[in-house]
């Protein structure tokens, strides 16, 4: 694939764009002027929303230019997919100033065993991000880069007899632990990888877009778990420009980059408060080195 030229735009790759979190920040950050790349599992679905954004940004008057809004397949459970669209990333992006990680999956009734023998959750939440970063962390030093990591504030003991939650598997215990490592992750690239890129936590409260007709697909299918997120949705969730425009500004915005590697945001706001999965050095040096085992990452 030929490699875009360089325009003086800055790049961010949006993983989990086709969802509300990475669709409201595509979307803001499109709005501003950067080359936008969607990441997602379908090609079909990724090509949609692309054009969903360019009608928008037409209907508010901006022009976007060809190759400004453009897509990238990648299957975070799959660690062959991962490795094979950050190859892509690289031939087609001489420069990558951010990576926006919202990817994420909840699985009921599980453990759900891939054919690599890893859990679903584990794999797409956990393995498949840090992976992906690793390979374009090289590039994304020549850039400044800064990753932003989409997380949440559960916390759940890690077992590391079973990290990825298959033995003793509940769906929720489970979910939690992978938001719980997507923070120790965030903090630990942020301390391995200080004055070269940036990493930060981005806690973008409760947001769900109404009008996204894969919504009902977003939820829980069944049980209490389903009717919890339908009503925690239609009472609590706030539309997608909420945790987009926050995103954008740190994205493009920043004066200085490396006075918030580290850090945790919620929404607008810089968490001052010590959080206890970021701070947990021992554990989370423990967590790396197990994902560059997990991942076939050479340690090092």
């Amino acid at each position: 694939m030929s490699t875009i030229e360089t325009t003086g735009k800055q790049t961010i790759l949006v993983a989990g764009a086709t969802g509300s979190i990475g669709g409201g920040a595509a979307i803001e950050l499109a709005k501003r002027g950067a080359r936008v790349v969607l990441l997602g599992r379908k090609r079909i679905t990724l090509e949609t929303k692309a054009d969903s954004i360019r009608n928008r940004l037409s209907e508010s008057g901006i022009d976007c230019q060809n190759g400004d809004i453009t897509t990238l397949v990648v299957d975070f459970s799959d660690m062959e997919s991962v490795k094979s669209a950050a190859m892509e990333a690289m031939d087609r992006f001489p420069e990558i100033h951010g990576l926006i990680l919202s990817a994420v999956v909840l699985v009921q009734n599980g453990p759900s065993i891939l054919p690599s023998g890893h859990e679903m959750m584990f794999a797409t939440n956990v393995m498949g991000p840090f992976l992906f970063t690793q390979q374009l962390v090289e590039r994304m030093e020549q850039s400044d880069g800064l990753v932003l990591h989409v997380v949440s504030t559960f916390y759940k003991r890690i077992d590391w007899e079973d990290p990825e939650s298959i033995r003793t598997h509940r769906t929720w215990t489970a979910y939690n632990r992978t938001k719980t490592y997507n923070r120790m992750v965030a903090a630990e690239l942020a301390r391995r990888y200080a004055g070269k890129i940036s990493s930060v936590a981005f806690n973008p409260t409760f947001i769900f877009d109404k009008s996204d007709p894969e919504l009902e697909k977003r939820w829980p299918s069944s049980g209490l778990m389903g009717i919890f997120w339908r009503v925690m949705t239609a009472l609590f969730s706030r539309p997608p420009v909420v945790a987009g425009v926050p995103i954008a500004d740190l994205m493009l915005s920043c004066p200085d980059r490396n006075a918030i590697n580290g850090a945790m945001f919620k929404l607008r706001k810089r968490i001052e408060k010590p959080d206890r999965a970021m701070n947990d050095e021992e554990s989370g040096k423990k967590l790396w080195d197990a994902l560059v085992k997990k991942t076939g990452l050479m340690s090092g």
